[in-house]
């Protein structure tokens, strides 16, 4: 029986939300263009817990701490009484915070297993999706092409919408909470330099990424986040009665009133300073400071003129993406292969603008990716790894080398580090944690457990990165001379007992030093798939 409550749970870097809907009647929604323009729950229950699970980290924002790990324990078991209440079935989402721990499997464990609540972690993207759907519940907007802001305590959202359809998305690691224990001593003090430090860092981050947006252009802009409504707070309540104003649901602000309000925020040297502004949220003080200089370098770089607020957003979007789980019906957004295909395009094209910004041999890395995919096809059927696994590959294949930026001795272990905290927009970071990882391994030690970079994943990203850095490594090999000389190869079985031949082709010149090389990288890749691999020159006759 399908259930009638939903409970969907928000576990953000600053805060945890809950919301308990009851579901109306969804027989006459046909699809997802219709689910999505229709108001179809009602709200039963609201709360809010400021957590800010990673706080207190120092600069560290890769680990939970204990403290916080504490407070969101507490937070979540409130929240699992009130879901027992309303008899709902939870859907729990996990964004940027957690998302980037290291220590985050723990956590989830531990949550799973006392409170009977499984989170899933999402993607930066997926985030930024499951907005756009809540966006969609709470405003008018359906056939408008809207910019959705989104201002996390761990990361900014930013996506381009229409009709349901996603136009653009992208993820940055830049959050109120995050840039809080980046910049400014945890909250405390907010330095003018400091400021300007931080503007700097946003900038940075988020400027040379903006293009698409301004390409695609937007009718409306729509602003979700607490920073948002802070904002809205700050305006709407000074001289007013309070009771007027709840969640600021569809209240606008211009660029000229949100300029009047950040002067006053980024004016503030101190916490005491921020506290005794009038209607400022004693909790977001902390945290108001990095979030305004986020919305104020968004505003003036895309020239915005006017933001609308919704309290509607990822909580409902939860619950949207529930109902179509739940149902089983063909709502889907239209993501087609054409629009998974694009997608592809734009990760690449990020790649390889990263490899030219770091003066990459492009055209050994892009010989060195072609025969590490016609290794990985050829031998699918023994290491099973699907076409995600792939991709990966691909993007690693192109970066291998990207570590020469630095310093040709230990390359590698550079081009972990480069990988790791480059701005690939586009990307998830579990994506970017094995292309980063899959790269540090296509030489010399291969992956271990005392590694760190290796043993913070999960067993199956273990064995998908030792497999396709073994296969990175030997295509490396097969590209030594860095002469393009291998033109195709082609791998067959022999004899039984997981024995085969791989017949490396080529056109011109026999390629003995790479047949040299892979002779001694094939081993890892043996013993890994516990196949025997004799390798074989063929010249061809075209």
């Amino acid at each position: 029986m399908n259930p009638k409550r939903i409970a969907a749970i928000d576990l953000g870097t600053n805060s945890f939300h809950l919301v308990i809907v009851e579901l109306k009647n969804l027989d006459r929604f046909k699809s997802i263009e219709e689910i999505e323009a229709a108001k179809n729950f009602e709200i039963l229950y609201r709360q809010r817990e400021v957590v800010r699970i990673n706080f207190g980290s120092g600069k560290d924002t890769d680990y939970l701490t204990e403290d916080g790990i504490q407070r969101a324990i507490r937070a979540l078991k409130d929240f699992k009484q009130k879901i027992d209440e309303y008899d709902a079935t939870v859907y729990a989402i996990a964004t940027s915070a957690i998302r980037e721990a290291r220590n985050r499997d723990e956590f989830i464990n531990y949550v799973k297993q006392n409170l009977g609540i499984e989170i899933n972690v999402v993607s930066g993207y997926e985030e930024a999706r499951l907005i756009y759907l809540g966006v969609l519940q709470g405003l008018n907007v359906y056939d408008k092409q809207i910019l959705l802001i989104d201002i996390g305590g761990g990361s900014t959202e930013l996506l381009v919408g229409k009709r349901g359809k996603i136009l653009f998305a992208g993820s940055f690691k830049v959050g109120a909470v995050r840039l809080t224990q980046m910049f400014f001593d945890q909250g405390r003090n907010f330095s003018r330099e400091e400021k300007d430090e931080c503007e700097t860092y946003v900038k940075k981050i988020i400027q040379q990424n903006l293009k698409p947006i301004k390409d695609l252009g937007f009718e409306e802009v729509i602003g979700t986040s607490g920073q948002i409504q802070s904002v809205a707070r700050l305006l709407y309540l000074e001289g007013s009665d309070k009771e007027k104003f709840k969640t600021f649901h569809g209240q606008q602000f211009t660029s000229k009133q949100f300029e009047k309000i950040s002067k006053k925020i980024l004016s503030a040297t101190s916490l005491d300073e921020l506290q005794s502004i009038p209607q400022l949220d004693e909790k977001r003080a902390e945290i108001i400071v990095p979030g305004t200089i986020i919305l104020k370098v968004i505003m003036e770089s895309l020239k915005i003129d006017r933001i609308t607020v919704s309290a509607y957003a990822l909580r409902e979007g939860i619950i949207i993406d529930a109902i179509e789980k739940i149902y089983g019906k063909d709502f889907e957004l239209k993501e087609n292969l054409e629009e998974d295909q694009k997608l592809k395009q734009q990760k690449l094209k990020k790649v390889i603008e990263l490899a030219k910004s770091y003066n990459v041999d492009l055209k050994h890395s892009l010989q060195v990716q072609k025969i590490a995919l016609k290794i990985f096809d050829e031998l699918q059927p023994v290491h099973n790894l699907d076409e995600d696994a792939k991709e990966l590959l691909k993007y690693a294949a192109i970066l291998h080398d990207i570590g020469y930026y630095i310093s040709a001795v230990r390359h590698h272990k550079y081009s972990y580090f480069i990988i790791r905290n480059a701005n690939l927009v586009g990307f998830t970071e579990k994506e970017i944690e094995i292309i980063a990882n899959i790269a540090r391994y296509h030489r010399k030690a291969t992956p271990k457990e005392k590694h760190s970079n290796f043993a913070q994943l999960t067993e199956e990203e273990k064995r998908k990165v030792q497999i396709l850095s073994a296969i990175l490594r030997l295509s490396d090999g097969l590209e030594k001379t860095h002469s393009a000389l291998i033109n195709d190869i082609k791998v067959i079985p022999e004899g039984g007992n997981n024995s085969f031949v791989m017949i490396l082709r080529y056109l011109t010149y026999p390629p003995e030093t790479e047949l040299w090389a892979a002779e001694k990288r094939k081993k890892i890749i043996e013993k890994l798939l516990d196949i025997k691999i004799q390798l074989k020159l063929e010249q061809l006759n075209y």
